[in-house]
């Protein structure tokens, strides 16, 4: 593997998928070929919204970290495990591929997102820790970190703990439009920007009995009895 003098441009990142896939980093010793990954498309997909200066984000540690280096983008990988950093920049080092825009920040993704001083990322892959209720804790504190415009990856769609939670709600939500996935995973664009937080009566998307209009034309409903009683004289 070689390092270009400036960034990649499209054909040169989609080669480098094939590339790092005939070698990828060995870095989690409990995977049968030394790393887990996330299906081929996956990749192209980041290769396609990985350009020039991209300024990038993910949870988990892999081929993907090791590709967000050699497109020159601006990353941020938070993980677990020293070890696997250890792995991963000794593996780059080794191909020749440039880790200085790399920024690790090693510690549980619930922890470091929350604490993060960065925002404004152009793409977040969510490939960390899969028991639940972790990737909807990544996507709240990593997604609300992503522009208008920016688009969130999941890997591992076909486990139920992503399912669930995550794509039944993303593919609901008005807020965010399907950007592309198949079978093990998936990707959306985010149409709005800054905090995640809200509330039920927010989200009629979901279940349009509980949505804006419905509750204040019950609660009208409810108050009616009441100011007819009062101005009865009961």
């Amino acid at each position: 593997m070689v390092v270009s003098p400036s960034p990649p441009g499209l054909e040169e990142r989609l080669a480098s998928v094939d590339e790092v896939l005939r070698e990828p980093p060995q870095v989690h010793p409990s995977a049968p070929a030394g790393v887990w990954e996330t299906a081929p498309g996956c990749y192209r997909f980041l290769a396609r919204h990985c350009g020039p200066g991209a300024k990038t984000l993910e949870t988990g540690l892999g081929s993907s970290t090791v590709l967000f280096a050699m497109w020159g983008a601006h990353h941020t990988c938070v993980v677990p495990s020293q070890g696997e950093v250890d792995a991963c920049v000794e593996h780059c080092e080794a191909a020749g591929i440039d880790v200085s825009r790399v920024s690790f920040d090693v510690g549980p993704s619930d922890r470091v997102l929350p604490e993060l001083d960065s925002s404004g990322f152009d793409l977040f892959l969510i490939d960390g820790r899969h028991g639940f209720p972790t990737p909807i804790i990544d996507w709240y504190y990593g997604a609300s970190r992503v522009r208008s415009g920016g688009h969130v990856v999941l890997d591992d769609t076909h486990l139920t703990h992503v399912s669930i939670g995550l794509m039944r709600f993303l593919s609901r939500d008005p807020r965010w439009t399907r950007a592309g996935g198949r079978l093990k995973w998936a990707a959306f664009r985010r149409e709005s920007e800054g905090p995640l937080g809200e509330e039920y009566v927010h989200q009629d998307f979901l279940d349009p009995r509980f949505g804006r209009k419905r509750l204040a034309a019950a609660g009208r409903r409810l108050a009616s009895p009441l100011r007819r009683e009062l101005r009865w004289g009961g």
